[in-house]
């Protein structure tokens, strides 16, 4: 069976409504479910799967594509392993895939064995550990979720967990490929993580790449990540996301470290992640993207934290994400905070967090003497890299006449200084998706289009190319039938179109297109257009004076006359 067969049998196979109805609330509307976008925030809904069709679609942020594209969005598969788990849902064997080298995958298996077998490792040496365990316990952790979280332990000792594991036929090369061994100054090899409280690191769909490992004792690094791996990329990894990623329908809550992500996790706060010892990056928000565009930022209370939400303020707004800060009493940290007030209250000031923006202007006057000059310049600097993300509202120009007010700015001039900024930024917002622009399309091109898709193009390919060619949108057509109705060969900015357009029948519900009739009314048009041409050559001087030429006009005029009626006669059907 080739490629393209599997393919589509593990497609039609696939109940498109319950896999995304499991993370979308989805109700009917014609022939369409409709539902709030999970890709970017709405309030009403905008976004909806056409199960009959195989596909779903957003009319906010153009969001569109197929189960497998589902799974890669949301839970950061591959296309093999998209297909892969499609399959075995649907009971479908598939054939031995040859997209990578066999090597390639057989390393990746071999690396993920070996980290499952130093987890367990690590959580069998915690139950021999009492120091560990009550430093857990002093810090909070306790009950089934030290078993969920997979606490462990490294012992304190320079080779146990390589000894251990090449006792179980791991080869000292692949544990330190997995980031589990290093080598000392003598080119021994020797344990990665020592003396420390282990904890598991995931990946999107839960399965550990890595280890963080926190120092039990004096010393430093107090926390320390094992290495860069094929498996685990450090600035590319949220901490938590295999559990957060669900949980999000409120906004993504950013932490600063494990032990605030964990804390949160136990009190039932599912939605908090964390960067894995580096500040937060685009890579980790387009993460996040797949699943909210809110995010909250919740760093601990000091001059260090405060930064941190000012970088990670900067990267996100151009991202389009809506931020709240949560800004924690000097000293507290997410994890301490969390413990003193329970998860309940934690929960409410989540749900007050207010937006960025009186925490940016406290910034940008922080430490400023407004009477001076150079002050106030400084101030209005720092502010005009965030105000162009300002919604238009009227507690905005409350804000911008205020601001004009403290700094001795004309009104106008800030509104100008902010406009001109907003300009600089559009290159950043435009890796944001956008609603495809729809080319124009006659009025009969269109249902056309929907016939092809709808795997009917053979059809559409018998009718004769001129009664099509001349209509606007007919290279979208063609190209369709040249792709023999499979839109997901054509370009991308294409497929775009086709499924808004799909998408807006389905709302429509279009479904029941009568074909025959379509063609009917494409002749018609067709023998229109001639006769009005065929009239304009009988009107031409250069035909009346050449009798050879006017008998062809003639009969063609006669031809196309006869052509008109009969087709008349054949859409009033029998008498």
């Amino acid at each position: 069976m080739r490629d393209r067969e599997i393919v589509e049998r593990v497609r039609d196979a696939t109940d498109l409504l319950a896999l995304v109805g499991s993370a979308v609330k989805l109700r009917k509307q014609g022939s369409a479910h409709v539902g709030l976008c999970p890709f970017h925030a709405e309030r009403s809904p905008s976004f909806q799967v056409v199960a009959n069709r195989g596909f779903y679609h957003c009319f906010g942020c153009g969001k569109h594509g197929d189960a497998f594209a589902w799974l890669m969005e949301r839970e950061g598969m591959t296309f093999p392993e998209a297909l892969e788990q499609l399959a075995r849902a649907a009971g479908i064997d598939l054939p031995q895939r040859r997209e990578r080298p066999s090597a390639e995958v057989d390393l990746e298996t071999r690396m993920r064995a070996a980290l499952e077998a130093a987890q367990a490792f690590f959580e069998t040496q915690l139950t021999r550990h009492e120091g560990a365990r009550t430093y857990l316990r002093d810090r909070g952790y306790e009950g089934a979720f030290l078993a969920e979280a997979g606490f462990g332990m490294a012992p304190d000792a320079w080779d146990s967990l390589v000894n251990h594991l090449r006792g179980l036929n791991f080869s000292g090369e692949l544990l330190e490929q997995a980031g589990l061994a290093s080598r000392s100054e003598r080119g021994t090899q020797i344990d990665f993580l020592r003396n420390r409280l282990t904890i598991p690191i995931h990946d999107a769909r839960g399965r550990v790449v890595a280890f963080g490992g926190r120092i039990m004792g004096e010393g430093q690094p107090k926390y320390l990540n094992t290495r860069d791996t094929p498996l685990f990329h450090k600035g590319g990894t949220l901490f938590g996301f295999h559990r957060a990623k669900g949980a999000m329908k409120d906004g993504a809550l950013v932490v600063e470290g494990y032990f605030d992500v964990l804390q949160l996790h136990q009190h039932g706060i599912h939605q908090a992640v964390a960067p894995l010892g580096t500040a937060l990056t685009e890579e980790h928000l387009k993460a996040l993207g797949r699943f909210t565009r809110r995010v909250i930022l919740c760093f601990d209370g000091d001059s260090a934290g405060r930064r941190a939400m000012e970088k990670s303020l900067r990267l996100a707004l151009p991202l389009g994400f809506e931020v709240r800060l949560l800004e924690l009493p000097q000293g507290e940290d997410p994890d301490t905070w969390c413990l003193k007030l329970g998860g309940d209250a934690f929960r409410e000031l989540l749900r007050a967090a207010p937006d960025w923006t009186a925490f940016m202007v406290d910034r940008a006057m922080e430490g400023k003497d407004l009477r001076r000059i150079t002050d106030r310049m400084g101030a209005f600097k720092d502010l005009l890299d965030f105000l162009p993300y300002l919604p238009r509202t009227t507690e905005s120009r409350d804000l911008f006449a205020s601001l004009a007010h403290q700094l001795q700015v004309p009104l106008q001039e800030l509104d100008r200084a902010v406009k001109g900024r907003a300009v600089s930024t559009r290159p950043q917002e435009a890796e944001a998706p956008v609603s495809p622009g729809l080319p124009e399309l006659d009025d009969l091109i269109r249902p056309l289009l929907l016939l092809s898709t709808a795997g009917h193009w053979r059809r559409v390919q018998e009718v004769p190319p001129a009664w099509w060619e001349s209509l606007q949108g007919a290279p979208l057509l063609q190209a369709l039938l040249d792709a023999e109705g499979e839109v997901s060969l054509l370009p991308e900015g294409v497929v775009a179109a086709l499924r808004h357009l799909e998408a807006l029948a389905s709302r429509q519900d279009e479904a029941g297109r009568d074909a025959d009739a379509l063609f009917a009314r494409l002749e018609g048009r067709y023998l229109d257009r001639e006769l009005q041409a065929n009239n304009r050559l009988l009107q031409d001087p250069a035909t009346m004076v050449d009798a050879a030429l006017m008998n062809r006009v003639m009969a063609r005029q006669n031809d196309l006359l006869v052509r008109q009626k009969e087709l008349s006669r054949r859409r009033r059907g029998p008498r």
